[in-house]
């Protein structure tokens, strides 16, 4: 089996999964550190380039419930980088979530990679954020707010700062402790000016790109209002993932020149409360929003001059996770981190 090496959008080569008949396994801490955002948005955008059909299958995902828990499963093909997989998550938002990452092979069906998605599924948001960033924010984007001071919020500023050049950042979280500590944390990572603010206005004012991540609970408040946005920015929205919880309200959706999402407009008017909302209130624009595929290919517009503002809905897919452990993996082979076992999954014949 020759290991598969799909190309990214900057034109490097992602790095092979381990050697035929073994089984990578990462740890939480091998993912992280294997992660490295630039590579990982290169193969978030590769993956999203290709539309359903024969370089990728995505069905919808499956949600059960019992209780207070959940269990997700989110499966695809990506036939381009010659991988199959799901990612599963289980838990309850009071107890905690866990997240396992399964990739296989395509053409020998063997298991090549298993790996704990807690990390991984906040870089792949953060990666996927920073593609719509790269083909929807104004080139010469230098000033970022953010609402929300979490593990995601980091995530995502870190890729916009990998795809636009920022000089100034502002943070707004309700706890004061918790923002200060963002910004001391991001100014030395990113080496850009992190100024912790004392509202969500003032984090947003006077900004190019807003990254909006947030956990403002089942029911809570919405952590962005469409009276504080200005024209020409662009808006990065992650937390409203069920129907419960929202974090834009309708004004900034329809005050927006152009919503992009990142799977198809059905499955996100029934999983995101943001959009649920938006669809009450204006049905044609909300059924009508694009993918980010459909703008990667050209297929629907982005953004159409400065003063355009776009806002991208993000909940997340399977065809994201399973090209950010494609990278990760490649890059862990190549720092010589993780375990790697022979056996799993053995072949049954018929």
């Amino acid at each position: 089996m020759e290991p598969f090496e799909p190309t990214t959008p900057s034109g490097g080569r992602v790095a092979a999964v381990p050697p035929e008949g073994t089984t990578l396994l990462l740890s939480d801490d091998e993912v992280r550190e294997a992660c490295d955002m630039p590579a990982v948005i290169d193969a978030v955008e590769a993956a999203l380039g290709d539309a359903p059909g024969p370089a990728l299958a995505l069905p919808p995902r499956s949600n059960l419930e019992v209780g207070d828990t959940f269990f997700r499963v989110l499966p695809a093909i990506l036939g381009r980088a010659g991988v199959l997989g799901l990612k599963m998550l289980h838990g309850s938002f009071e107890r905690g979530v866990r997240y396992l990452l399964v990739l296989c092979d395509l053409g020998s069906g063997e298991v090549v990679a298993v790996l704990d998605a807690a990390h991984l599924t906040g870089v792949r948001t953060g990666a996927t954020a920073g593609v719509a960033t790269r083909h929807l924010a104004r080139r010469d984007a230098t000033a970022a707010g953010v609402i929300g001071a979490g593990f995601e919020a980091e995530t995502n500023l870190t890729a916009v700062a990998a795809v636009r050049d920022l000089r100034t950042v502002k943070v707004y979280s309700p706890r004061q402790a918790r923002r200060e500590a963002f910004a001391a944390r991001m100014s030395a990572r990113l080496g850009v000016e992190v100024v912790a603010v004392g509202s969500p206005e003032e984090a947003v004012a006077a900004t190019d790109v807003i990254v909006v991540a947030t956990n403002t609970g089942h029911g809570g408040p919405v952590a962005l209002r469409g009276e504080w946005i200005e024209p020409g920015q662009h808006i990065v929205s992650i937390g409203s993932t069920t129907p419960a919880v929202r974090e834009l309200d309708t004004g900034v959706l329809a005050r927006a020149d152009t919503v992009v999402l990142d799977v198809d407009a059905a499955t996100v008017a029934r999983e995101s409360g943001d959009v649920i909302a938006w669809h009450a209130l204006d049905a044609a624009a909300a059924t009508a929003a694009p993918t980010l595929t459909a703008v990667l290919n050209k297929e629907a517009p982005g953004r159409r001059n400065d003063q355009d503002i776009t806002v991208f809905k993000s909940i997340g897919a399977a065809s994201q996770d399973l090209a950010a452990a494609v990278a990760v993996c490649g890059r862990a082979r190549a720092l010589g981190i993780g375990t790697r076992t022979d056996g799993l999954a053995s072949l049954r014949t018929f």
